[in-house]
């Protein structure tokens, strides 16, 4: 297939709903993204403040259908914008992508928005883009990414040593993985059915 993606309108839980990147929402994301320990978490570039203006440029072109990647948005139910979540690497033929997630909203962190977000996540690549494998990785240091991903099923594959540079000392990337068979044969919870979702 050779198709561009189409972000699903809404994936819906009881906790979360996942959407589209929307435009309006781009200061509150231009936020997060000049947030140093969000970016220490996340990305392995030095922090460095972009400007609005750098950033508008990106976002933008991150609202255009991709062949590889989908970006959505995390809500609390009826509620605030609290993450995103970024889908890469999609490979149709070979069937896998690399999946990661953030809460930005702190207020929102620790209490089983991110399990649910990433549960939606899961469902949509294995059950709408037919994924055969999703993988994820993770600094030494983001532990809580760790415990997400190992709790929902994911298996450690590997690990990059010395991967990363940050705070004067190297930091290892754990690499993880989670295969179809596994996926279904977790007891998630019911959520709603996206196998219609346009793809």
């Amino acid at each position: 297939m050779t198709d561009t993606i189409t972000p699903p309108s809404e994936l819906r839980g009881t906790k979360v709903r996942l959407t589209p990147l929307q435009i309006e929402n781009i200061h509150r994301h231009f936020e997060w993204n000049n947030d140093p320990e969000l970016n220490r978490m996340d990305t392995e570039v030095p922090y460095v403040e972009e400007r609005f203006g750098a950033f508008k440029q990106r976002f933008e072109s991150m609202l255009r259908p991709s062949f590889t990647n989908v970006d959505l948005e995390i809500h609390a139910i009826d509620g605030p914008l609290i993450g995103v979540v970024h889908i890469a690497d999609i490979n149709r033929h070979n069937q896998h992508c690399l999946v990661g997630l953030t809460i930005g909203d702190r207020d929102y962190w620790g209490k089983g928005y991110g399990r649910e977000a990433l549960a939606l996540v899961l469902q949509y690549c294995f059950e709408t883009l037919g994924m055969h494998r999703v993988s994820a990785e993770t600094f030494e240091y983001n532990a809580a990414w760790q415990r997400l991903v190992e709790g929902m099923g994911f298996t450690h594959e590997g690990t990059e040593r010395d991967y990363l540079q940050r705070d004067d000392q190297y930091w290892d990337k754990h690499i993880y993985g989670l295969l179809r068979p596994t996926y279904e044969a977790m007891d998630l919870p019911e959520l709603p059915d996206t196998s219609s979702a346009a793809t």
